[in-house]
């Protein structure tokens, strides 16, 4: 097929790439110079998707700007998706996150929701397939977040929020992006909504514990835990300096857990997601 892939520079949008070029598809991967997802282009976009057979929308990012978070994560793929359409693209698969949800407070899955539900909804008035990939939080070296697990991970002693007590069900990159790869030869119907998550949930406290455990052979840490009303006036000050990586919204979602079951996941990879006990091992995978 002939696929046109945003996001290819990407943490998992370059993994995608190889998988798709492995797979022999012929890839169109455009740069920011030649279309910029903060200031659309409609001419760029069509001479981009013109003779595409399928579309895999790998753009995300993370603002303290909700006008940033809105433009990327809903108007911009509305725009392509239209375009899309009348260029006759019939496949388009779409990462999301999990809990994306168009009425959801907190602007970054709220802006995902809203542009899964009107990409969906182009899709669907026109016979365009779309997917949703939906992952949790994504292990990965190169992945913002999870350097910074790792980094923390190393720590001997660390004091968390409410000790750490949150739900995370952590996925691989590399599990993330064979999924996506596999969604569009899969017989998935248009709308599908597959939450991508690894094998086992566990607390924020226990994924540092095994990732100190396994990535640096160190034993488990001692955790010192921290009352959430003491952090609450300082997270938008974090706001501000993290560009919304630490932030009110970023603590609404921990408190609210990163769990799904991964059943139609593994039946999509043929085998159970990697589990955090495995991520160590598993880094050739994901280069």
């Amino acid at each position: 097929m002939n696929i046109v892939l945003f996001g290819a520079s990407g943490f998992i949008g370059s993994r995608v790439a190889k998988i798709l070029r492995a797979h022999g598809h012929t890839l169109r991967t455009p740069s920011r110079s030649e279309f910029d997802y903060l200031q659309p282009n409609e001419a760029a976009a069509r001479s981009i998707l013109n003779g595409a057979d399928a579309v895999f929308n790998c753009i995300g990012v993370m603002s303290r700007d909700e006008h940033v978070l809105e433009t990327v994560h809903h108007h911009t793929p509305a725009m392509l998706a239209k375009i899309a359409v009348e260029q006759g693209v019939q496949h388009w698969v779409q990462l999301s996150a999990l809990g994306a949800d168009p009425k959801h407070s907190v602007a970054f899955v709220g802006s995902k929701g809203r542009g899964d539900e009107a990409v969906c909804q182009i899709g669907a008035a026109h016979r365009m397939r779309v997917l949703l990939a939906r992952p949790s939080l994504v292990y990965g070296r190169g992945g913002t977040s999870c350097e910074l697990f790792i980094r923390l991970a190393r720590l001997p002693l660390i004091a968390l929020p409410n000790g750490g007590y949150f739900d995370v069900q952590p996925v691989h990159v590399a599990d993330v992006a064979q999924g996506l790869a596999d969604l569009l030869t899969s017989s998935l119907p248009h709308g599908t909504v597959l939450n991508m998550t690894g094998s086992r949930s566990l607390t924020l406290a226990q994924y540092l514990s095994i990732l100190r455990q396994t990535l640096h052979r160190k034993p488990a840490q001692h955790v010192l835990p921290i009352p959430l009303p003491l952090l609450h006036p300082m997270l938008p000050l974090a706001k501000l300096f993290s560009n919304g990586i630490v932030s009110p919204d970023s603590f609404t979602l921990l408190q609210q857990g990163s769990c799904a079951d991964s059943q139609a996941f593994a039946e999509l990879l043929g085998r159970p997601p990697l589990s955090v006990e495995q991520f160590a091992a598993a880094e050739d995978i994901g280069a």
